[in-house]
């Protein structure tokens, strides 16, 4: 979902100052792409990074954790207010049109001494209405529950290192799908009004990285060409070590590249080299998933996969236009993850047998090991 996205964008429709102090982006440091400094080491983030190769980098947006729990409140609500406006229906409206009353199992023929019953609809059942109406479109219009459902699944931020640019999915009510001049973009590592840091830290609320796209003229009132991308850091709890990691680590990536080939054990917390295979515990699938690949990546078995599913079955995955060449000849990763560095996506397509034998062997020479390698090169 897009939670954040769909805040920023009504704020900014709102006004530009109100946007800005949203993310406090006047009230900090923002660090360039030529820059170091901003953390010790690279973090590489665990369950969001979609595909990485030599040519670009891919992670999501924020969201995909708390879509499931946003899924079950508004369905609790949205169910709430169907119930409340039934009961409003069978003691208020029903009896003027049709002359019974009824309540849940109970229907009795209208008669005078029902009266109470009527006026208690038109009055306490109404004001519960209400305030379930208002509910809803608090939840699914003031908080962006909207964006859980009848949307793209998730966002996808890719970082391609040959064109420079920076290519953004999201909805059109959440800016809109956009393509940034990688030069231009600047790192907010605190993406909340400074009022509320101090409750951010109290409670340990996991933080975003934030990528600040400045106006194109500084002077234009209009802001023309502000804009802001959220990536997921892939935090459970508040981490600002963690947030500018994430961005030193896409920062690497994008000027220096991948200088290694795998992290090595024990790496110390000032490692800052980019690894051209990635573990799969940092990776993310990379299309709509199964049940079983929600409760992977949630790491949970109970309800939530449920929400999460009910929600995935009115989404969409969205998929990069052709015309902008984003992958600069490496291929999608849903078309060809072994060659485009998605290993959750592989590892996927490799359990239901959509791997060639060639892309088999591949993958295991990344990912597996010596006996899976000879079993591949013996099919």
């Amino acid at each position: 979902m897009f939670g954040r996205e769909y805040e920023y964008a009504r704020a900014k429709r709102r006004s530009v100052a109100e946007s800005r102090g949203l993310l406090n982006i006047n009230g900090q440091r923002r660090w360039r792409v030529n820059e170091s400094g901003a953390a010790e080491g690279v973090f590489v983030p665990g369950r969001c990074i979609y595909a990485q190769n030599d040519a670009y980098l891919e992670l999501a947006n924020p969201g995909f954790g708390v879509q499931s729990m946003v899924t079950s409140w508004a369905l609790l609500v949205l169910l709430g207010c169907l119930f409340t406006l039934w009961i409003w229906y069978g003691l208020a409206l029903h009896p003027l049109l049709f002359g019974r009353v009824f309540f849940l199992g109970w229907s009795e023929p209208y008669e005078s001494a029902m009266l109470p019953l009527v006026i208690g609809g038109w009055t306490v059942m109404l004001l519960f209405v209400a305030g379930f109406v208002f509910l809803v479109c608090m939840m699914f219009v003031g908080l962006g529950a909207r964006t859980a459902f009848f949307s793209p699944l998730r966002g996808r931020v890719r970082f391609n290192r040959k064109t420079r640019q920076v290519y953004v999915l999201r909805p059109g009510y959440c800016g809109g799908d956009k393509v940034f001049a990688w030069d231009r973009l600047e790192a907010v590592l605190k993406p909340f009004p400074a009022r509320m840091e101090p409750k951010i830290v109290r409670y340990k609320q996991a933080q975003p990285l934030v990528l600040y796209h400045p106006p194109f003229n500084a002077d234009d009132g209009a802001a023309e060409g502000e804009d802001v991308i959220f990536v997921e850091s892939a935090t459970s709890a508040y981490y600002p070590e963690g947030v500018a990691g994430l961005w030193e680590y896409i920062r690497q990536y994008m000027e220096e590249g991948p200088s290694i080939d795998v992290i090595p054990p024990n790496a110390p917390t000032s490692f800052r080299q980019v690894p051209r295979y990635l573990p799969p515990a940092y990776s993310t699938y990379c299309g709509m998933p199964s049940a079983a690949q929600c409760r992977l990546e949630m790491e949970v078995s109970f309800y939530l996969p449920l929400y999460m599913f009910l929600a995935q079955s009115t989404c969409y995955w969205p998929r990069f236009p052709k015309v902008w060449e984003s992958d600069s000849g490496i291929g999608e990763p849903e078309e060809r993850p072994v060659q485009a560095g998605a290993v959750m996506t592989a590892m996927v397509y490799r359990a239901k047998g959509k791997l060639a034998k060639a892309d088999e062997v591949d993958f295991m020479m990344r990912w597996g090991t010596a006996e899976g390698l000879n079993d591949a090169m013996a099919r």
